[in-house]
């Protein structure tokens, strides 16, 4: 293992990171629909970027790892303080999570128990995916939607994946990247045209990812957006510290 694989379980395995919750609400009156839960780590007060301070994290035997132990967290808090969480419960996987049986034997147990609980886990699925990484995790991804978990594309507008392999895939919801949805010189993207073209065809929740202005909602709704995401509604807070 490399160093920099030795500096990251160092900072993880002495538990220097929290999980953070930011809502996510409905963009016509901004009630609460959901929450992402949000890793955060941090050295002393400064807050490590996982993908920068961690070069390749998404894509070898570290990330798995951190799923499986985020999962096992959110189980045993699930046991002790259920009310905590929001109805629907949003958390970003990535294809080395689908690849690992592990992890998504545990992704799978966390839907059902979500589900005892009334409420609904979605699973993010990065836009690092390629369109054959995405179409080789179907198998995962129909037996995750038959247990009643929502699908979702994360960061839509950033990566390869466009409107029409949206359309071929199973997808629920689709969650528009900030560079889209958070200035308004990205809402003349052909992106967000593409987007409502097929959400005419199939039935897909629509969430604008990035927004720190509020007046934005309404024009994000004229887009065809039902829900939001940003600071202007929610800063993410402490949710779980690991102990």
């Amino acid at each position: 293992m490399s160093g920099i694989h030795d500096e990251f379980f160092e900072v993880f395995d002495q538990g220097n990171w929290f999980l953070a919750s930011q809502n996510i609400v409905a963009l016509k009156d901004q009630s609460v629909w959901g929450a992402e839960i949000l890793i955060r780590l941090y050295d002393g007060d400064r807050f490590l970027a996982n993908g920068k301070f961690f070069p390749g994290i998404c894509r070898d035997e570290r990330y798995p790892r951190i799923t499986q132990q985020i999962v096992d967290l959110l189980s045993r808090h699930l046991d002790i303080e259920p009310q905590s969480f929001e109805p629907r419960v949003f958390l970003n996987v990535t294809p080395t999570d689908f690849s690992n049986a592990i992890t998504v034997e545990k992704l799978a147990s966390l839907a059902t128990k979500f589900a005892q609980n009334d409420r609904q886990l979605v699973l993010e699925l990065s836009e690092i995916f390629t369109v054959e990484e995405l179409h080789d995790c179907v198998g995962s991804v129909t037996k995750f939607r038959n247990l009643g978990v929502i699908i979702a594309l994360d960061d839509y507008g950033t990566g390869v994946i466009r409107a029409k392999d949206i359309d071929a895939f199973p997808f629920d919801l689709v969650k528009s990247d900030r560079s889209l949805c958070g200035f308004k010189e990205g809402w003349e993207s052909p992106y967000h045209s593409e987007l409502m073209e097929v959400s005419q065809n199939k039935s897909l929740i629509l969430l604008a990812e990035g927004i720190e202005d509020s007046e934005f909602a309404a024009d994000l709704m004229e887009l065809g957006y039902q829900y939001g995401q940003g600071f202007c509604f929610d800063m993410p807070s402490k949710f779980i510290e690991r102990a």
